[in-house]
């Protein structure tokens, strides 16, 4: 069987962009819950590490320590992060959702469940299982991979 890895590729972008503009960060704008994608994307984050600290936070969204404390100004105004003194280290800041903060993210991330659960009802079984087999698998694949190596 000869596969065309350059077609697929043309058909992969095209489904990816498709699924970005509905499925991705123009979705939280759409839903009109007060929060940017970047600050969802925040939340889920602080929540995931249940704690973190600015530096983590900006090497994980690769901006500068700079334009988090900005970010977080907007979320802890909002009461949706709190930020506490290390005891042991001064200068180090840590970051907490706050009970607001949690409700607003699972508010958020309900929303896009429900959306999912409504494409999903739309497949049949064996293809929903297939894709989601096959989407987890090249999520692994991209994780262990070195750029410079292939380029």
């Amino acid at each position: 069987m000869n596969i065309n890895l350059d077609l697929l590729a043309e058909r992969f972008d095209k489904s990816m962009i498709v699924l970005k503009q509905n499925m991705g960060p123009q979705l939280t704008n759409r839903t009109q819950l007060g929060l940017t994608p970047g600050q969802v994307f925040m939340l889920h984050f602080i929540r995931k590490e249940s704690q973190c600290n600015v530096s983590l936070l900006a090497d994980k969204m690769e901006v500068a320590p700079s334009a988090i404390s900005v970010m977080l100004d907007r979320l802890e105004n909002q009461g949706l992060v709190s930020r506490t003194r290390n005891k042991a280290d001064r200068r180090v800041v840590i970051i907490t959702l706050t009970e607001e903060g949690k409700r607003k993210l699972n508010e958020v991330l309900e929303v896009r469940r429900k959306i999912l659960h409504h494409c999903f009802k739309q497949m049949e079984p064996d293809h929903l299982n297939t894709l989601i087999e096959s989407l987890e698998k090249l999520s692994s694949i991209v994780q262990v991979m070195e750029i410079r190596d292939i380029i």
